[in-house]
């Protein structure tokens, strides 16, 4: 990929990121007003739902970053997307802080608290979809930034206490939560996407098979006779 496709793609994914659990004015969210849940059961359908396709733009992005076929480039990909990720989840914490005052049931459900709540959970699952495909440079920059470390915790914190996450993100969370030490690992634990890699990068070359020349035989040391 030359310079200038890159930065193309760069500015595309710069724009995707801000629609992909990053916090966009025009990004998919849970409208109480129009939507109406009529009860808790009704609301959390409504935004798993959401979720759900939001997840799969999320994971498109993360196939974009594994195409560019780069490993230069991918690091620069991963060092923007990081930092933003992780600036909006510090923002969304700190804004859900002082609504609640440090009690979450003191959290007014309006608009304003559905959109931080939401940008907490999409940006743990992405981080979660991040740490596990590229875990060699995620724990790069994760392991060594005391801040990061706490915003995740938090986050993840949040993110399971509102239960408004389905099944597969909820794996995809627990198993980050392994991969990067938060909880113990598990006796069964491995990352399914290093596992995939190990595998492919191990596969061995194929080899071109060499003809056996036929050693020329000298004159035998015993069974023939010599004239002389």
């Amino acid at each position: 990929m030359t310079n200038i496709s890159f930065f193309i793609t760069l500015i595309g994914f710069v724009f995707l990121m801000s629609c992909v659990g990053i916090k966009c004015e025009e990004q998919e969210q849970l409208d109480l007003q129009n939507e109406k849940p009529k009860n808790a059961e009704e609301f959390k359908n409504l935004y798993v739902k959401m979720l759900i396709n939001k997840r799969k733009t999320q994971q498109d992005a993360v196939k974009r970053i594994l195409e560019l076929g780069d490993k230069k480039k991918e690091k620069e990909m991963l060092k923007l997307v990081l930092n933003k990720l992780f600036d909006t989840l510090k923002n969304s914490l700190e804004t859900l802080a002082k609504k609640s005052d440090g009690k979450s049931e003191s959290l007014k459900l309006d608009q304003s608290t559905i959109s931080d709540v939401s940008s907490v959970i999409e940006n743990t699952a992405f981080a979660a979809d991040l740490s596990l495909h590229f875990p060699k440079y995620f724990h790069k920059v994760y392991d060594k930034n005391k801040n990061w470390q706490f915003t995740l915790e938090a986050a993840i914190g949040v993110t399971l206490q509102t239960g408004l996450i389905d099944e597969q993100t909820g794996k995809a969370i627990n198993l980050m939560s392994q991969e990067l030490n938060i909880i113990d690992k598990e006796a069964d634990f491995a990352n399914p996407y290093s596992q995939k890699k190990v595998v492919e990068d191990s596969q061995p070359e194929p080899q071109i098979k060499k003809k056996k020349e036929k050693k020329k035989r000298g004159p035998g040391l015993s069974g023939g006779k010599v004239d002389l």
